[in-house]
């Protein structure tokens, strides 16, 4: 099951550091979000990450980056998907899902999408998890899916029975403090896990 860390909304001194070390240490694919960062802030953020990573990241807004640094991809809203269809940009396309309905009209248009929230929120305080989630239907296809909400190394071994591609991280790296360290025990544990197929 791939691992995915989405980063904190805020930037933080050093960041650019601690993602460069969870790189180095086996991440194999980052979220780069930032809701409220202009596209220059958001430029020297990528400048300050080695350019060997670049074809990990996915960029959530400020899609010219993509191109302009090499990067994995875009993430946009499903609903600008559905209503103007795939942009023509190098590389994949994700988006975020919250319903079954959503989920199926994703498998149309996205690459990589994610199902959220599949367990209690950890960075969200009172968004609560959608249980149902975990096992509604994905459509068969070539869209990743991914498990978001709630992940914690624990929980891991759950998302994996329910046919995973893939899960991300975001509250249980970013909360507790040492994000480094918490990458490591999420990858150990992702490590103990068998394959299981994919749930259609």
């Amino acid at each position: 099951m791939q691992l995915l860390v989405i980063t904190q909304e805020d930037f933080f001194p050093g960041e650019a550091d601690v993602l460069n070390s969870m790189f180095e240490a086996g991440l194999s694919g980052l979220h780069l979000r930032k809701p409220q960062s202009s596209r220059y802030e958001m430029r020297a953020l990528l400048r300050r990450i080695y350019a060997d990573f670049h074809k990990r990241i996915v960029i959530h807004g400020h899609m010219a980056l993509s191109a302009e640094f090499g990067l994995l991809g875009v993430h946009l809203p499903l609903g600008v998907l559905l209503e103007k269809g795939v942009p023509p940009v190098e590389g994949l396309v994700s988006c975020s899902t919250h319903t079954p309905a959503e989920v199926s009209a994703a498998a149309r248009v996205a690459d990589r999408a994610f199902i959220s929230p599949v367990f209690d929120s950890i960075s969200k305080k009172g968004y609560p998890g959608n249980a149902p989630l975990l096992t509604s239907h994905r459509p068969q296809g070539n869209t990743l899916w991914v498990a978001l909400g709630g992940i914690t190394p624990e929980r891991l071994p759950a998302v994996s029975s329910h046919g995973f591609g893939a899960a991300a991280a975001l509250g249980y790296i970013w909360k507790g403090g040492q994000p480094l360290q918490r990458f490591e025990t999420y990858q150990a544990a992702a490590a103990t896990l068998r394959p299981v197929s994919a749930m259609n």
